[in-house]
């Protein structure tokens, strides 16, 4: 257990593609500079330039370093009229493997993932990203407000319109077509991913998505569910505190943690536990360490479904016990109330501005019933990616791995499982080309007590398995069965392994070994 974290991906090569060194000479002058200003279908690009190995600084000041030398392109694509997507392209001019690999966004911000983008480039593949169409700060989506093209592109056609450009000029440099192309996100970028193999089946060879907030509409109008829940209508305080989220979390870990064999603070498989919030109801005259009425009212109702008033339809399932308070990240209190308005929800400017169109909206004012008609029908269209019918993009060979944090606060694990459980009932065969991978003990796509570091759509140091897992399904037809996951030390040493396993199974001890060694773990 006392192995060194890896500083890059140990990518396998489908078969390096080199420019010559006469080449790699041109290309420094000529080859790359001439892709400057060229057209391909709706983009155009507005930067091409050749930069030697080292250094490099992109256009939001990350520092990079270490890079081989590369094309560096940047290119604009225009799908509507209002429709503004820009997109980098970093193409080695050296020893490329003959992937391309996108990276994903994260919320509603236009952030690329330039850290990333380093990373893939270091490991021999083209690396792709875009800023979904818009500018300005990660929380802002007043972009949105007034032009629905840039919902749209966000949405859905941002990265469609990056990725086809890019292949273009992929081809025009080297000279040859790359052989695979593989997408890589986590929450919008799961959304986004999934948006591919629903909408652009001939996108991507293989797409790994996670925590994916596909269901956007439903999971924004459950963010406005919980602020009405947690809230006192009458001056906006609340019902339940961090402390009280520890105090029932701490309480669920003492009945179901040991369920999987070990007692760790990690619980494999949170649905199975049975857990009773009603436990720590206040006894008669006690105050203290213990929940109110209206305290184990509200938990409760978070837990469970929300559905809508009038024909009791299920608008997004409940959380799990156990994501209520994630150590180390995120809980269920950072997504009651959006931290620059205490009054109104978290995401209350998709309600508030790009459905309602009003600045004043008051969220105590939502209909149950018919205002989720309204929400669904002014947005759904551009946002809400529920499409299972993938038919096209199994027939062409693309292969999915999801995952999914199985203590999100943020994106119920439950939704995404019954997204995945529809997806394998309407597609025949699919699990030939889909797969779900619960990770026990990790929050939001990271964070967390459990072994999180498996992915590289959400960080660049560590094993990343999964991104072998795809590579290997796509190129070699393994289907992945289980993905090894780490948790470091902060040295970087290994603290544990443990596997993740195919869904709906989970790891379970097997009774002999070393309880911090994925090989001690069935999936069960």
């Amino acid at each position: 257990m006392q192995r060194l974290a890896p500083t890059l991906v140990s990518l396998s090569v489908l078969g390096t593609f080199s420019l010559t060194a006469s080449a790699a000479s041109a290309a420094d002058n000529s080859q790359c500079a001439a892709l400057a200003a060229k057209v391909v279908g709706n983009a155009k690009v507005e930067v091409a330039e050749a930069v030697t190995s080292g250094s490099f600084k992109p256009d939001d000041g990350t520092a990079l370093s270490g890079l081989p030398a590369f094309c560096h392109v940047r290119g604009l694509a225009k799908a509507a009229p209002k429709s503004n997507i820009h997109f980098e392209l970093w193409m080695p001019i050296a020893n490329w493997n003959g992937r391309i690999q996108m990276t994903g966004n994260g919320g509603y911000s236009p952030a690329m993932s330039f850290d990333q983008m380093a990373a893939l480039l270091k490991s021999g593949s083209v690396a792709v990203a875009t800023d979904t169409g818009h500018t300005g700060p990660g929380d802002d989506l007043s972009y949105g407000t007034t032009n629905d093209d840039a919902i749209a592109d966000w949405g859905y056609r941002s990265v469609h319109e990056s990725i086809v450009p890019a292949k273009a000029l992929v081809t025009a440099f080297y000279g040859k077509a790359a052989q695979k192309t593989y997408f890589l996100g986590c929450s919008t970028g799961g959304h986004q991913g999934l948006v591919e193999a629903q909408k652009y089946p001939d996108d991507f060879d293989g797409i790994l998505a996670g925590d994916p907030a596909n269901n956007r509409t439903n999971l924004n109008l459950s963010f406005l569910w919980r602020f009405q829940t947690v809230h006192n209508q009458s001056d906006n305080s609340l019902i339940l505190s961090p402390a009280d989220l520890k105090r029932v979390n701490t309480a669920a870990m003492e009945q179901c943690d040991a369920a999987d064999g070990v007692k760790d603070g990690i619980m494999s498989n949170p649905v199975a536990c049975k857990f009773d919030v009603k436990k720590l109801q206040c006894a008669p005259g006690k105050t203290s360490d213990c929940l109110s009425d209206k305290q184990v009212e509200a938990m409760s109702k978070v837990y469970n479904t929300l559905k809508r008033k009038d024909n009791g339809e299920e608008i997004y399932t409940g959380w799990v016990v156990g994501s209520e308070w994630v150590e180390g990240t995120r809980s269920w209190d950072a997504y009651w109330a959006d931290p620059k308005r205490a009054d109104q929800p978290i995401r209350g400017e998709y309600l508030r501005g790009w459905i309602y169109h009003d600045a004043n909206w008051n969220p105590w004012s939502f209909d149950w019933a018919k205002d989720v008609d309204f929400a669904r029908q002014r947005v759904g269209a551009m946002a809400d990616m529920n499409e299972v019918d993938l038919s096209a993009f199994k027939k062409r060979g693309g292969k999915i791995i999801l995952y999914q944090g199985f203590v999100d606060p943020i994106v119920s694990a439950l939704d995404t499982a019954k997204y995945y459980e529809k997806l394998q009932k309407a597609n025949a065969g699919a699990a030939d080309f889909t797969r779900l991978f619960m990770v026990p003990g990790m929050g939001h796509c990271n964070g967390g007590p459990g072994a999180t570091s498996f992915s590289f759509a959400m960080n660049t140091d560590g094993d990343h398995d999964a991104v072998l897992a795809i590579q290997d399904w796509v190129e070699k037809g393994k289907a992945p069965e289980k993905i090894v996951a780490t948790r470091f030390n902060k040295d970087r040493t290994v603290a544990m392994t443990r596997p993740l396993c195919s869904y709906p199974k989970a790891p379970m001890y097997s009774g002999k070994g070393d309880t911090n060694d994925a090989s001690s773990f069935v999936c069960k």
